[in-house]
């Protein structure tokens, strides 16, 4: 199956984005602005909030309008036919195109999306079970089972206030980012003002003194109010780049001020404050546990870890066995051109194995997540072209800041086979997802 579009109702507002058959690069959006689209994206399929719908296509041809109205009965409908077909949809847990399909959320989530940390090589990976390895393994696997009993509270803690991880996290960060802006608002009102004071003080005695001693008896006054004003500066420097990290996390749920979040609560997903709480603590908690992770391991994602543990535990007993002399040094890991052909391999094998992921052997398409931001920019183009080829026979979302992902597609977008979307920076944030002109859309 693929996507056709995705809208998304925000109010009094609707944003759609509509989809290329092959291959569609959403340029310019960070972090938290793609978790989000992936969020909406997967969560359209499943048993997702009121308010985000999807059109979509079948392997066999079928076309399918998902509806979730807010307040409404959530359905589907056959758009060749314009009739409900909302029961050959729905399970015991209400409509789930994803379980209709054979597969869960989490799985969904951890197939279809392909992130830097998923395209490694065979090097890559023994690297990663070689660094692992050598580390205190009861500790390893205690903060990896700490990391996974947060996770697993936060999405409960979400579940329970009728929202989802990723809003839980996207809170926590915005929440973050306004202590950090509201700070640096403090630090910069306080030495402005003694900047002021200081400054203005320090070039009246500098005045006074060149008058009466010379222009040698002002300098040291000079020199002060000129560090006044540079300390001034500094701070204001730091306050605007509060503020601009946090209009990105405001950004990524679609408000464009923190009042605003405030009063809406990201679509009223968080009623009130104690659900908040429960919400902002179950983050924090995740977000301290990941933080203990990356200091132990590093960059090693903890999913790969988990899923490749036998591994691991094999390589640290076989090193636990060998002589200190026998014991080979963690050789450097390779980032040459040798790795092209590797990469390659990871690209296409993962889309082999989205080619029937579901039941009955339905495809699904595969979403980028700027998986290609690390790798040499002299490699990133054969790779793109690798994934422009092999959306012919299946979808392909790329979300990227890769300005050099945004490059290629700029030109690439010429000849049909792909579809470019850059929010307009100028643009308030609410506008962040253009509408664009879709031939054969259902109303909503």
């Amino acid at each position: 199956m693929h996507f056709e579009r995705l809208v998304i109702e925000a109010g009094k507002r609707t944003y759609a984005l509509d989809l290329h058959r092959r291959l569609t690069v959403i340029a310019g959006v960070g972090h938290l602005e793609r978790e989000g689209l992936i969020t909406e994206l997967i969560g359209g399929l499943s048993a997702g909030r009121s308010g985000v719908h999807l059109e979509i296509a079948s392997d066999a041809g079928q076309r399918y309008a998902i509806f979730r109205p807010a307040g409404g009965r959530h359905r589907v409908v056959d758009i060749e036919h314009a009739t409900d077909v909302t029961d050959s949809f729905t399970t015991d847990q209400g409509l789930d195109v994803l379980r209709r399909a054979g597969i869960d959320p989490r799985t969904a989530r951890r197939q279809l999306c392909l992130t830097p940390d998923d395209l490694a090589t065979r090097s890559q990976l023994e690297h990663y079970v070689a660094s692992l390895a050598r580390l205190d393994q009861a500790r390893l696997w205690d903060v990896a089972a700490k990391v996974k009993d947060r996770e697993e509270h936060l999405a409960e803690t979400a579940k329970e206030t009728g929202s989802e991880t990723e809003d839980a996290v996207a809170f926590a960060e915005i929440e973050l980012r306004h202590q950090e802006f509201e700070q640096a608002q403090d630090e910069n009102e306080r030495v402005r003002y003694l900047s002021f004071i200081t400054g203005a003080g320090s070039a009246l005695v500098g005045v006074a003194a060149a008058a009466l001693y010379g222009f040698f008896w002002a300098v040291p006054f000079l020199m002060l109010a000129i560090a006044a004003t540079v300390a001034s500066i500094s701070y204001w420097q730091r306050l605007e780049l509060a503020r601009k990290r946090e209009e990105e996390a405001l950004r990524a749920v679609g408000v464009a001020s923190y009042l605003t979040f405030q009063i809406h609560r990201v679509n009223g997903l968080i009623g009130n404050d104690h659900a908040r709480r429960m919400m902002m603590q179950a983050a924090e908690e995740h977000r301290a546990a990941m933080a203990e992770w990356r200091v132990l391991v590093g960059d090693v994602p903890i999913e790969w870890a988990v899923e490749h543990r036998r591994e691991i535990k094999e390589e640290a007993a076989r090193l636990r066995d060998a002589t200190a002399t026998d014991r080979p040094p963690l050789s450097p890991l390779p980032r040459s051109e040798d790795n092209r052909a590797e990469l390659a391999h990871v690209l296409l094998e993962r889309l082999q194995r989205l080619k029937t992921l579901g039941a009955g052997g339905e495809s699904f398409p595969m979403l980028v997540d700027d998986a290609l931001v690390d790798i040499d920019p002299a490699t990133k183009p054969t790779l793109l072209e690798l994934l422009m080829k092999a959306s012919a026979n299946q979808q392909v979302i790329y979300l990227t800041e890769d300005p050099d992902v945004a490059s290629w597609a700029r030109v690439e977008a010429m000849t049909g086979q792909l579809a470019i979307v850059e929010p307009a920076a100028e643009r308030p944030a609410e506008r962040a997802m253009p509408r664009r002109r879709h031939p054969n859309h259902i109303a909503v």
